[in-house]
């Protein structure tokens, strides 16, 4: 198989990877060929060879391919929450309101979700895994951390807001955060997925503005008469 040109996980980038050593090459391999092909198409025998291990070896590590598939899912939200920390260490972002960090947060996702849609279907296939697999709490320590470690920077940028007062409406912010993530990411796979009918519009720049819809529909909800 091929290797992936999403620059979002490459194969010969391991430097940010799990583990050290040929587990840490196995799952940045893996990453991209998940990518690249989806995780239904991808054997072992791809993983191992790409990654230059035995496949012995490689069940010794993972188990199974859903274990493979976790890890490989952890790297790629690490790698991701790397832009979220290069935008949050800016000083432009330091200068900005917190309903301004807001939008820049949420943007990030934005800019993701429409530049790296095999981000997208990979979050959508393996999310449909998870369910069919339903791997223990334990299995999913490390992806859960990785998934939720920019909360607080979310929560934090909301707090500003309701004391520098460009946030004037009070509201439950783990249930605001999560419905707009998790429409951003609906939206974000139905663009994926491709146009249905003849009035359907998924080109970039639709899709960029269909997802920037939602944040600015969600960052005016926070201002009351504004």
């Amino acid at each position: 198989m091929e290797q992936s040109a999403d620059p979002l996980v490459r194969m010969e980038d391991a430097s940010d990877a799990l583990v050290e050593g040929s587990d840490a090459r196995a799952i940045s391999c893996a990453a991209a060929l998940f990518l690249e092909h989806g995780i239904a198409s991808v054997k072992m025998t791809d993983i191992a060879e790409a990654a230059k291990v035995g496949v012995a070896t490689l069940y010794r590590h993972f188990s199974t391919k859903t274990g493979i598939a976790i890890a490989a899912a952890t790297l790629m939200w690490e790698r991701f929450n790397q832009s979220i920390l290069t935008l949050v260490e800016s000083d432009a972002f330091l200068a900005m309101s917190g309903a301004e960090r807001l939008e820049a947060l949420f943007g990030e996702y934005c800019a993701t979700y429409v530049y790296h849609t095999s981000f997208v279907n990979f979050l959508d296939e393996f999310d449909h895994l998870l369910l069919a697999e339903r791997p223990d709490e334990k299995a999913l320590a490390s992806y859960t951390e990785k998934v939720d470690s920019f909360y607080f920077v979310f929560e934090d940028a909301y707090l500003l807001g309701r004391q520098d007062g460009s946030i004037d409406r009070q509201v439950d912010f783990p249930v605001f955060y999560r419905a707009v993530a998790h429409a951003l990411m609906g939206v974000a796979t139905k663009l994926m997925r491709g146009e249905v009918i003849p009035s359907d519009d998924f080109s970039v720049t639709r899709g960029a503005a269909e997802l920037q819809c939602i944040v600015d529909m969600a960052i005016r909800s926070l201002r009351v008469g504004r």
